[in-house]
């Protein structure tokens, strides 16, 4: 964990040089500023080692298990030649929401295979609510207390595209257990094709294999804050939370570069394989840190200017952590 820790420092030291040759009057969201209005927002006077997003989780022990079918594809992706792969999982809410009764959480990935290995970082949502670094900065900073005045919070929430896609998006899922709850990579990746040195984009998402579903106002009511972690430890005790992961591929006019773009209508997909999450694991993870930079032999980066912006963030915020 160090030594990749060095690593992505490296790389954080020349990624937050970008965009200097901007005019010095406009702020630059590179990853020291959006490590900033992370820590003004969410930060911890008490606590500096804190986490300043996705803070409250807990950990879970799983295995995927590669489809027999998926190896007969187009894809070369040597890691799911492995046909079970230990995986650890971690669950979060977003920010440093503590009520597991709000919509917004995610799932990181550690797939630990025996040559090769890949971190996924996900979402329940399909889109995100920025397409660039600055619409990404001024989302959090119209949080912030005092911080903006009024108009120009409306102003943005009325005007950036972005915000109001996302607010609309997000108005109509509801909140669900986590073996009702789907989760997204939200940017393209790139999968190289077998036998050719080229690679084709797409989206990969988890399904769960119960189905997609919400809790009623009822059930809510009767829900405790902590009621994703009760409900995960007493469903798996007889078995396993299951998704089937897929890869979905874009149609002709489909945005690649744009976490902000939902891909309407039908799409062709590949099923991967199966996660399949076993047993709680306490807390321990949440002193992790999961960089989606970390990608096996066969994906490539995605090419979206928020994704260049989250490895460099979380070092940062990693290290203040230590």
């Amino acid at each position: 964990m160090i030594k990749n820790f060095k690593k992505i420092l490296a790389v954080c030291a020349s990624t937050c040089l970008l965009g200097t040759f901007i005019n010095a009057q406009e702020t630059i969201y590179d990853a020291d500023k959006i490590a900033e209005i992370f820590y003004k927002l969410n930060g911890d006077p008490n606590d500096s080692k804190a986490r300043v997003n996705h803070k409250k989780g807990f950990c879970a022990n799983a295995t995927f298990i590669a489809d027999k079918n998926f190896s007969l594809s187009n894809i070369d992706i040597p890691l799911f030649n492995q046909a079970n792969i230990p995986v650890q999982i971690r669950y979060s809410l977003g920010g440093v929401i503590q009520d597991d009764r709000s919509k917004q959480r995610g799932m990181a990935l550690k797939f630990m295979g025996k040559d090769d290995s890949w971190t996924m970082v996900m979402l329940n949502t399909e889109i995100n609510f920025a397409r660039t670094p600055k619409e990404f900065g001024q989302f959090f900073e119209m949080k912030i207390p005092n911080f903006m005045d009024q108009k120009t919070i409306d102003e943005l929430s009325k005007n950036v595209n972005s915000y109001k896609n996302f607010s609309a998006y997000l108005d109509k899922i509801g909140i669900s257990s986590l073996e009702h709850t789907p989760f997204y990579s939200i940017h393209t990746f790139w999968f190289k094709e077998k036998g050719k040195n080229e690679t084709i984009p797409a989206r990969w998402k988890f399904i769960p294999k119960d189905g997609i579903s919400y809790l009623s106002q009822s059930e809510l009511k009767s829900a405790s804050k902590d009621f994703l972690k009760e409900g995960f430890i007493a469903y798996t005790k007889n078995k396993s939370v299951e998704y089937e992961m897929y890869l979905e591929f874009p149609n002709k006019g489909d945005a690649v570069d744009d976490t902000t773009a939902l891909w309407k209508g039908n799409h062709k997909t590949l099923l991967v394989g199966t996660l399949k999450a076993e047993k709680y694991d306490g807390e321990a993870c949440n002193q992790d840190v999961y960089f989606p930079s970390e990608l096996p032999s066969g994906v490539e980066a995605p090419k979206d200017p928020i994704f260049d912006l989250r490895t460099p963030t979380y070092a940062i915020t990693f290290g203040k952590r230590q």
